[in-house]
């Protein structure tokens, strides 16, 4: 688009109106009032031709500075009635009407010209900016299309792997409760593998529902007033089977404040990362869960002590689908629950980090955002 404005055509409604506006003028001042004052005359000439300068183009307003030059010499000018001036200051007179009548009619076209230039860059502007806010909704729906892809993809790879291992032990497990051969003891040994890989596959569907949700933007804050150990209780209970053989330690050092958050999002964001310590960690070892409130959030460490995180798998701990170098070796596992964990904190402003521990093992923290106040707990409440 070029920034040169287009030529005007005459605008010859306004070309009429002017010249028959100084005609008229003429005739009151000359014929009708006997004016014969020069500045009276030459200021409604004036007056004429600015009014079609603003209203027409700059050809307009000269012809009609042009004629409102010949009259205001022939009819009053002396000697009226000839094209001939005497008094030499009439002369000046004369051409100073035409050359304001001239710079009035250029400086009115350009005004109105850059007002018309501002008007279209105004109206560009809004153009590129339409444009623009499609093209960024286009590429939003591109992102979640891409993102839904990634999804179905991801889902696919859980579904086709994560599930081989446990639809295998249960189809085992089955046909082996139909053996004749089986003791009591073996029958039941077989049956709890049954509910055991029952587990698995409902947590694992579980976790790709709750994935789908996040991704699809499903997931929003309830906030409530809740004490933080009923969150930790509520996630532990969640996280039941893969704490089985391990030793629960909570030192919550804001047990006597309440908390303003959703949660239901944080103790199922929690949990995920209690069953992450839980699978990953020896059997018998102490899962220490420390609560507390740091400023404004409400802060949950979980610190295990298992064989800790490689450096290399810091970077990609949360994203999706990820399973560490030591996670690949465990045999079930659809590397989801930590990103779910990040998921759920972010619709509800909080964040998630790990961090190595020393000598050995891992922690990680939770961080949401709260309203807190303390809470005097009497004993007869309880």
């Amino acid at each position: 688009m070029s920034g040169r404005a287009a030529p005007h055509r005459p605008n010859w409604l306004a070309l009429l109106l002017g010249l028959a506006g100084i005609g008229v003028l003429t005739a009151v001042f000359a014929v009708g009032l006997h004016v014969r004052n020069p500045t009276i005359v030459a200021l409604a000439f004036l007056l004429i031709v600015l009014i079609v300068a603003a209203i027409s183009t700059r050809v307009v307003a000269i012809a009609v500075s042009l004629l409102a030059f010949l009259c205001f010499n022939y009819f009053f000018l002396p000697p009226v009635g000839t094209w001939t001036i005497a008094d030499p200051e009439n002369w000046v007179a004369l051409f100073t009407l035409l050359a304001v009548s001239l710079i009035a009619s250029h400086l009115s076209a350009l005004a109105r010209r850059r007002a018309e230039e501002a008007t279209a860059r105004g109206d560009e502007l809004a153009r590129v900016l339409v444009e623009r806010t499609q093209l960024l909704e286009e590429r939003k729906e591109a992102e979640l299309v891409r993102r839904s892809a990634e999804l179905k993809s991801a889902l696919l790879a859980s579904l086709g792997h994560d599930l081989r291992t446990p639809l295998t032990a249960l189809m085992v497990a089955a046909n082996n409760l139909d053996a004749s051969w089986l003791t009591g003891d073996q029958r039941h040994e077989q049956a709890a593998i049954v509910r055991t890989e029952l587990d698995r596959l409902n947590r694992l569907l579980n976790n790709i529902v709750e994935m789908a949700r996040i991704e699809t933007n499903a997931v929003d804050a309830e906030p409530e007033w809740v004490s933080p150990l009923e969150i930790v209780q509520a996630a532990a209970r969640h996280a039941e089977q893969a704490l089985a053989r391990h030793q629960l330690k909570i030192d919550d050092t804001a047990d006597k404040m309440l908390v303003r958050l959703d949660p239901r999002l944080t103790s199922a964001a929690l949990a995920h990362v209690l069953e992450n310590a839980g699978q990953y960690s020896p059997p018998g070892t102490t899962i220490t869960v420390t609560v507390s409130i740091d400023g404004e959030e409400l802060r949950m460490t979980v610190r295990d002590e298992g064989v800790g995180i490689a450096p290399g798998d810091f970077d990609r701990l949360f994203d999706r689908s990820y399973r560490g170098v030591d996670a690949r070796q465990q045999r079930f596992g659809s590397g989801m629950g930590l990103a779910i964990t990040r998921g759920l904190l972010a619709a509800e402003g909080g964040r998630v980090w790990a961090e190595p521990d020393r000598p050995r093992g891992a922690v990680f923290t939770i961080a949401v955002p709260v309203e807190s106040h303390a809470a005097a707990v009497e004993a007869d409440s309880l």
